[in-house]
């Protein structure tokens, strides 16, 4: 099921830690949960949260993996 659908504000540049924030133009803002580096640049890209079995994972156009992924707001 899809969360969130749009496009994340300016560069994106993958996922790097979990320290890492994706902004959606809509506002919902997320941070990586898992340790994951893979990257991949693009400006911005079209992007969805995706909710499986209550988990939620960002997936990117563009890029062949995915990140579990919080709401932050």
């Amino acid at each position: 099921m899809v969360i969130e659908d749009g496009q994340i504000k300016g560069s994106f540049k993958g996922f790097y830690n979990m320290d890492t924030f994706f902004e959606f133009h809509s506002g919902g803002k997320w941070r990586q949960k898992e340790y994951k580096y893979y990257y991949h640049y693009a400006y911005m890209p079209r992007a969805k949260i995706v909710d499986r079995n209550g988990r939620y994972y960002l997936e990117v156009d563009g890029m062949n993996d995915c990140v579990e992924v919080v709401r932050i707001r």
